[in-house]
């Protein structure tokens, strides 16, 4: 028997998990969650932080599919 884990508790528990650890900025990175399916918009510094990112919510419970649109190297605007 499958349980079912509402979205927003999936996106909390998310963005605790990246609050948590001090190598990933989670102010650039936007989580959003449609029926377990994750989607991460936004920028970090490198690709080993966008490898990061996924392999730290990979295991969350509840999480289907992580679709990761994380770019790099952040764009600096002049």
């Amino acid at each position: 028997m499958t349980t079912c884990i509402p979205d927003l508790a999936i996106a909390e528990q998310i963005s605790s998990i990246l609050h948590r650890d001090v190598r990933i900025d989670e102010h650039d990175i936007q989580v959003s969650v449609h029926d377990g399916w994750v989607f991460l918009d936004g920028h970090v510094d490198f690709e080993t932080d966008r490898e990061l990112v996924q392999s730290r919510i990979e295991n969350v419970a509840g999480v289907c599919r992580i679709t990761n649109n994380l770019t790099y190297p952040r764009q600096v605007s002049r």
